[in-house]
């Protein structure tokens, strides 16, 4: 279902970018895509409920501030392009909106389920099987500005954290944590620097271990594995060239590889089999999933066990 069926509006020429009856903004990959929050929709596990509650950019703040200036139609004219955008935010945003917002060239996490799109099956190219780790998805960017200047941020699936003490779900910020473990300020700026034509360069994965979701896979402290490096220029890697260089040069794990030659079997039950077939590298106990990933880094899908969720998430 989309948001306009329920009267929401695409923006001319920006068929990404939906405007409510509000006259908020939000884009069409984020919670409002599926009318979660309009149509009231939950997590099972009231956990997820405050862990993935979502951020709100700062063109949704500065709109909210200003609903009267928001409605009138060449304001609407203007945010429908990003030199309007940013033009409005000139006039209209503040700096901690900025700070705080979430950095728009990173595309949240989300791999959709095998079972929404069973004719995958029928693609018989190779594919790269992946192990999924259960825990809580981080994500660690890093983007060129002005005068040779690099801004940096550190988030988990839909929160921007602008410091190491801004809190989260957890305890402790998990996600700052992981950032400092694994120097990832120095490794995205090293990476920039060895790719002088990118204008940002972003690090996706998991944090899991004590306390991260029900399977703590024997840990007592808090680790991370990558599973995507996505660059300005090429998108996302393929995940062997991924692991080649986020493994060897910056000593940042990546998710295990199970298969890099994979031919999709006929249905979701066989798919389900392999999975089940072999346990977990992390632990050697009952594995979450797997998600299956095109060499071009283009298409990839997630397919889950569900004595895992059965186990752990019921």
């Amino acid at each position: 279902m989309h948001p306009a069926d329920f009267g929401w509006r695409t923006m001319e020429g920006q068929p990404d970018i939906i405007v409510d009856d509000e006259n908020i903004y939000h884009r069409v990959d984020e919670e409002s895509r599926f009318l979660t929050k309009k149509l009231g929709v939950t997590y099972a596990d009231e956990e997820d409920n405050q862990r993935k509650a979502p951020s709100v950019d700062k063109y949704k703040k500065m709109a909210s501030r200003h609903p009267n200036i928001f409605k009138k139609s060449f304001v609407r004219w203007l945010m429908k392009h990003s030199w309007g955008r940013k033009l409005m935010f000139f006039f209209f945003g503040k700096k901690k909106d900025k700070k705080n917002g979430w950095p728009t060239w990173v595309q949240k996490t989300d791999e959709e389920r095998i079972e929404n799109m069973p004719f995958v099956l029928q693609n018989k190219n190779p594919w790269i099987v992946t192990e999924k780790v259960d825990g809580s998805s981080t994500s660690f960017t890093m983007k060129r500005v002005k005068f040779g200047k690099k801004e940096f941020y550190v988030c988990s699936r839909n929160v921007c954290f602008d410091s190491v003490d801004k809190p989260c779900y957890y305890d402790t910020n998990i996600y700052w944590e992981m950032a400092q473990k694994y120097h990832m300020f120095e490794a995205l700026s090293k990476l920039l620097d060895s790719m002088p034509a990118v204008e940002w360069v972003t690090i996706q994965g998991e944090t899991y271990g004590e306390g991260v979701q029900r399977n703590t896979y024997g840990l007592n402290y808090h680790d991370f594995m990558a599973f995507n490096l996505i660059t300005s220029d090429k998108g996302r890697w393929n995940s062997c060239d991924m692991k080649e260089i986020l493994e060897k040069d910056y000593n940042i794990p990546c998710v295990p590889i199970l298969n890099d030659n994979y031919i999709l079997p006929n249905t979701v039950e066989e798919l389900r089999e392999y999975v089940n077939s072999q346990p977990s590298v992390i632990d050697g106990k009952m594995k979450e999933g797997i998600v299956c990933r095109s060499p071009d880094g283009i298409h990839s899908f997630k397919c889950v066990s569900p004595e895992y969720l059965l186990k752990y998430h019921s």
